[in-house]
Parts: structure tokens; C-alpha cells; sequence
């Protein structure tokens, strides 16, 4: 700060020379009259703060080494300020380099603060700039995975600027500007299944020894020559193989759409696929085989017992119908029919069809002794071409009350014990209940 002085009852003004080092000035001054006269005049002094109020006139400046190519013209030729750094391929969330800056502005203000922004070189977006809030060093970070084998190494150009705007007449700095070199590092990336999963479709019983697919994986690593090995990694039912070199898939037992172990018509299997690379790489695989349905099951009857009144009533009847493993269109609509032989089945029982789904079995004759018969049945489905089953129904065939349900009497008879007998244990209860 320059000197000033003056007499009593004057002012001049005094001219500061403020450096940025310090925020606040303490100023004691002095004042005597008589013309500053120490043996007759009186003096006093009083202290001034002055608080320096920092602008930005100082812009950032990129620290890393310019790089000097050469002389031209007898001049020493240098480009711009150069930065380094290497990441790994295929990873993110990496902070490849810090980027030091030096700024003379008050530190931890908005005119200190650092703002990098990359101006060129990375079009895919694969790299951005966060700003450490306590070295104010930008750290240059990848965001978005690199591919050694598209990219080996970036060239970015990187700026940085305050959060303020630079003061009223102060120039950017062309340290402000620096590059920065990326280099790429390869790593072994497992082999990759093109189309995964992967979806085939065929008949279901197709025999053993029948080739699917081919289900082959790529190596990305195309730059380094390696050898691609496949494995079976789930096989739920045990029903595949594949070739150790080529993926080629092949059965070895039958496919059965019916199996616990499909989903929605769809058999899942899963494959390894890896490497000779060092470390070793792997990949896997998902082939998704939908089986179509043939008609390989044949109906089977429901319910399997039965029961109706000794004499025929329009109501005394036993409501079959059928379940069938296989899908559309190798199920219902069901034909139900009674075989011509014994005779005495289509002599003493009838079937009559509701729909296609459901039939109804009843006495064809007015009365039938009571007892329990096994009436046959056959059932056919809808497949191309169809197929047959023969089931038996055990139906009881006893007395009934006037609503139609087997009487206490009948319910024994029913169930195959003769007169003597029948009247034997009804003594029995009498007599119990005399005494």
C-alpha cells in the first residue's frame, strides 16, 4: 500500500495496491496538527478495515506438462498441455485420470470453483468430468463402458471454467485447455451367444440321436486367438447333449411335451460356453425348445365309481367325462360308447352324450338287481388320427327312497351280501335295540 499523507482540515485521497493474499486489512492512522509538528502539535489515531472483496479475475489453469515436439524454423514447437490415463475395457464408475488445476481466486468460492467440460473426442458419450469439491482436480470418470475392440485409446480435449463468469475485461487463459490421452486396456471377455435365449420348435417323441440346432457362441476378444469349448449346464429332464467343439445339440432320450419339466410347451435347457484365455471366460446360454403336440395319450375316464337306483328314473344316471394329457386339437370333443361284448352291457346300460365334453350312463332296462357291476366304457379323442382307451366304471346299483337315494337295506345289498345274510344281521340289530 502506497503512503499518503496531508495537513488538518485537508483530504487526499490514498492509492492501494491490493495483492490477493490476504481478505481484510487493519490500518492504524495518525493524525497531528501544526503541521505535523511532534514538539507543539496534538495527535490522535484511529483504525480502518478494509475487507477485500474477491471478483474473478483469475481463471483456472490446466497443470499438466505441455508437450514439446521439436524445433521449426529455429523455434521450439510445443502442443497443447497433455494429460494421461488407462482404464480397463468393459467397465464404468472408473476414474481414469485427476485433472489439476490452479486457480488464485479465493478457494471454496463460486470464482474458484472448477467446471470441466469435454469439447471433443468422445462422441458416444463414454466419459464425463465430475469436479472433487475439496482439490477442486477434475476426475476424469467413465460412465459408459469402452470396447478394446472398437476403441483402443480416446484423445479428448478437455476445458475448464469457474462456476462465475471471468470479471469485465480478463481474457480466458490458454492453459485453460488441455488433452488428455486414454488408453485402453484389453481383457479377456467371455464368449457370447448371439441369439439368447434362443427359441427352436419341434415334435414332441422325436427320437434319440436327433440334431436340434447348432447353438454356438462368438468370442470378442478378436485380436487374440482363442478356442471356444461348450458344456451342458441344466438339462432338467436329461434329455440333450452337445458337441464339446461345435454346440451342435442333439437328444438323447425322447421329448415328452407332457414332462413336469415343461412350461407352457417350452423345454428349457442352459449351455457353458468358454474360453483358453488366462484368466478363463465364460458365457451362457439359454435354448428354449417348443415341443408341438402329437397325439400320444389316450383319454381317460372320470369318475371311475358310480352309483344309480335298482329301477330305472329319469334321474338315477352316473356323469362320466374324460381327461386327456395332450393339448388342442388331440382332446375333445370325447365320443363315449359301450362295448358290443359282453351283450349284457349294452343289454342293461346305456350312454347318451351331452356334449362334447361329457355323457351320462343310466339303466337302459326297467330294473336291475342290486349290487355292484363294472360297466365298460370307451372313450375316444379328437386326435388325427384318434386314439382309444377302455376304462371301467364300478357302479352300485341298490334300492332307493323316494328321493332317489339308496335305502340302509339296499346300501348293504349293494354292496354284494346275500338274503340270509342281509336278514341275519338285521336280527342282530333288533334284537339289540330290545334290549
Amino acid at each position: 500500500m502506497e503512503g499518503c499523507g496531508g495537513r488538518a482540515g485537508f483530504s487526499r485521497r490514498c492509492l492501494f495496491t491490493v495483492t490477493q493474499k490476504v481478505s481484510q486489512y487493519t490500518i492504524i492512522v495518525q493524525a497531528t496538527d501544526m503541521e505535523g509538528n511532534l514538539n507543539f502539535g496534538l495527535s490522535n489515531t484511529a483504525t480502518a478495515l478494509i475487507s477485500i472483496t474477491d471478483i474473478n479475475d483469475n481463471p483456472p489453469e490446466l497443470t499438466a506438462r505441455t508437450k514439446c515436439v521439436g524445433f521449426v524454423l529455429g523455434r521450439l514447437t510445443c502442443s497443447q498441455r497433455q494429460f494421461s490415463g488407462e482404464v480397463p475395457e468393459n467397465k464404468v464408475n472408473v476414474v481414469v485420470t485427476n485433472l489439476t488445476v490452479v486457480d488464485r481466486d479465493q478457494p471454496h468460492s463460486v470464482n474458484w470453483n472448477a467446471v470441466y467440460r469435454i469439447v471433443s473426442g468422445d462422441p458416444s458419450g463414454h466419459f464425463t468430468v465430475r469436479t472433487n469439491p475439496v482439490t477442486n482436480e477434475g476426475m476424469l470418470t467413465v460412465v459408459k463402458s469402452v470396447d478394446f475392440e472398437m476403441n483402443r485409446a480416446f484423445m479428448l480435449t478437455v476445458v475448464v471454467s469457474n462456476q462465475a463468469h471471468l470479471a469485465s475485461g480478463i481474457q480466458s487463459s490458454l492453459q485453460s485447455t488441455a488433452g488428455v490421452t486414454i488408453s485402453v486396456q484389453d481383457v479377456n471377455e467371455p464368449p457370447v451367444f448371439p441369439v439368447n435365449p434362443k427359441l427352436i420348435r419341434f415334435e414332441e417323441g422325436v427320437p434319440a440321436g436327433t440334431t436340434l440346432t447348432v447353438f454356438s457362441a462368438q468370442d470378442p476378444d478378436h485380436f487374440i486367438h482363442q478356442t471356444v469349448r461348450y458344456s451342458k449346464l441344466s438339462d432338467p429332464a436329461n434329455w440333450l447333449r452337445i458337441n464339446r467343439t461345435n454346440g451342435q445339440v442333439s437328444t438323447v432320450a425322447l421329448l415328452d411335451r407332457e414332462s413336469m419339466y415343461v412350461k407352457g410347451n417350452v423345454y428349457e435347457a442352459t449351455f457353458l460356453a468358454f474360453d483358453n484365455g488366462s484368466p478363463q471366460a465364460s458365457g451362457t446360454g439359454t435354448l428354449q425348445i417348443y415341443l408341438i403336440d402329437v397325439n400320444d395319450n389316450a383319454p381317460v375316464l372320470m369318475p371311475r365309481e358310480g352309483q344309480v337306483c335298482e329301477r330305472a328314473r329319469p334321474a338315477s344316471r352316473v356323469n362320466i367325462t374324460a381327461s386327456d394329457a395332450d393339448g388342442d386339437p388331440n382332446v375333445g370333443p370325447f365320443v363315449f360308447e359301450l362295448p358290443s361284448f359282453p351283450a349284457t352291457v349294452r343289454r342293461n346300460w346305456t350312454v347318451s352324450r351331452l356334449n362334447g365334453d361329457y355323457a351320462q350312463l343310466k339303466l337302459r332296462i326297467p330294473y336291475l338287481e342290486s349290487g355292484v357291476y363294472e360297466v365298460p366304457v370307451l372313450v375316444s379323442d379328437s386326435g388325427n388320427p384318434p386314439l382309444s382307451n377302455r376304462s371301467v366304471i364300478r357302479v352300485k346299483v341298490c334300492p332307493c327312497d323316494d328321493n332317489g337315494d339308496c335305502s340302509a337295506t339296499g346300501a348293504v345289498a349293494a354292496a354284494g351280501l346275500g338274503t340270509g345274510a342281509i336278514i341275519a344281521i338285521l336280527l342282530c340289530i333288533i334284537i339289540l335295540l330290545s334290549e
